[in-house]
């Protein structure tokens, strides 16, 4: 039985110390998924660690170089997993949406950021994720990412990892 393992990362904002950073703590990922406010710094995440990199656009991307969607679906290690920034939602309302692009992708798992806060939270057989903020975290935590382990084309845990706070 061999661990697939998915990074989780989001609202990096031009930071890529804070991404090779995250990167270096986490070498045996098969893919990251960056779910917006990366400011060009998702392609350098890709050529950095030579794995995959599907990045979703965030509210301060609009500028930037690449042709991120604002919204996507992949499939790693066995599960489906929908990443959206989450900007365009607010309150109890993100939560109810969330859900529902879930359940319309048939996604075992949500990835989604703009907060800077981690969140973790299981609506029947649905994940729903945060993983903060890697460089610039609001709640006074150092940046955060997370590690989704996948066995057997299931989700087995989803861990939340942090980094030294860098500051500017």
């Amino acid at each position: 039985m061999s661990t697939v393992r998915v990074g989780l990362v989001s609202d990096s904002h031009g930071r890529f110390e804070c991404l090779s950073r995250m990167a270096d703590t986490a070498p045996d990922v098969a893919a990251w998924i960056h779910c917006g406010d990366y400011c060009d710094d998702g392609e350098d995440l890709a050529i950095y660690t030579g794995v995959p990199v599907y990045a979703v656009l965030g509210n301060n991307d609009y500028m930037t170089r690449t042709n991120d969607p604002e919204c996507r679906c992949i499939t790693v290690g066995g599960i489906r997993i929908v990443a959206i920034h989450g900007c365009q939602w607010y309150g109890e309302r993100r939560w109810q949406k969330l859900v529902e692009l879930g359940r319309q992708h048939q996604a075992d798992l949500v990835a989604f950021g703009h907060t800077h806060r981690r969140f973790i939270k299981t609506e029947g057989d649905l994940w729903v994720v945060n993983p903060g903020s890697i460089g610039l975290p609001r709640d006074n935590r150092q940046g955060t990412y997370a590690i989704v382990s996948i066995e057997d084309g299931a989700i087995k845990d989803v861990a939340f990892r942090e980094i030294e706070r860098i500051k500017r």
